[in-house]
């Protein structure tokens, strides 16, 4: 991890309170750099048709490029590639593929946002975090059930979740801990 994103995580886990203020400062080229070696490098090309190793052959200027339009304010997303994939039941689930500049940027982003939250996530929330996931929400819940430990066992789907998640509430929550 990176010394500034550690620190971060630090100042969330010691003060509950604290908002961060000035997080665009933390997009330098520098970090994007550093953020780029987390970039599927073999995944599809967004509507721009531009692969990773093509946005790689100039990588520094292309990120010089990025982090300017960024902090200048210029910077808009690319629209996002439409694709469906099938699913085992026969229907067909939509994928949204971004261009490589603008998944290094929600990578980056990303990354500062986890060092904030992730300190006021519990130890068995497995769900889009970073060391977790599906296969070990599996292995640690049968070795709970093995134990005969538990009082109930509760399985939920919530079908569209990001799909329909409400906008107002998320800004709020991130309000709460981002000036």
């Amino acid at each position: 991890m990176q010394t500034s994103l550690r620190g971060i995580a630090n100042k969330a886990a010691q003060d509950k309170s604290y908002r961060f203020r000035n997080l665009i400062g933390l997009l330098t080229t520098g970090y994007l750099l550093w953020c780029w070696q987390f970039v599927n490098k073999k995944a599809a090309a967004g509507v721009d048709r531009e692969s990773a190793s093509e946005y790689a052959q100039n990588l520094e200027s292309n990120v010089a490029t990025l982090v300017a339009s960024v902090k200048g304010g210029w910077y808009r997303a690319k629209l996002v590639l439409r694709k469906y994939i099938p699913k085992l039941n026969g229907k067909l689930r939509p994928l949204g593929i971004p261009a490589v500049a603008d998944k290094l940027l929600q990578l980056a982003v990303a990354k500062i946002l986890e060092a904030i939250y992730e300190q006021d996530f519990l130890l068995y929330s497995y769900g889009y975090r970073p060391g977790t996931g599906a296969h070990k929400a599996i292995k640690d819940l049968s070795a709970i059930l093995r134990t005969g430990r538990y009082a109930c066992v509760v399985e939920a789907d919530i079908k569209g979740f990001f799909d329909h998640i409400d906008h107002d509430k998320l800004l709020n929550m991130l309000m709460k801990r981002i000036d």
